[in-house]
């Protein structure tokens, strides 16, 4: 099976939250925050952390200046299209 992929540049402390449903780390204002930049994204899919170093660059999520990793959102081809 063939996937697509959308890369995001997102800040190291929504990480745990977005790939393992751990929100412990998170304040209740940026927990609201992910939740709705995930509602927002165009298709659904499967997200992998893909660099093994952070950069500080500006997070997708937030739009601050932050430690951040290049993380994939894998989605099937025709989701992209309904």
């Amino acid at each position: 099976m063939e996937f697509n992929y959308y890369i995001y540049d997102l800040a190291s402390h929504y990480l745990p939250a977005l790939i393992n449903g751990d929100y412990t780390g998170l304040t209740d204002w940026e927990e609201a925050e992910l939740n709705a930049w995930v509602d927002s994204l165009p298709v659904s899919g499967h997200f992998e952390v893909i660099s093994e170093e952070s950069d500080f660059c500006v997070c997708d999520i937030c739009g601050l200046h932050a430690d951040c990793y290049e993380v994939r959102l894998y989605f099937q081809p025709q989701e992209a299209t309904q």
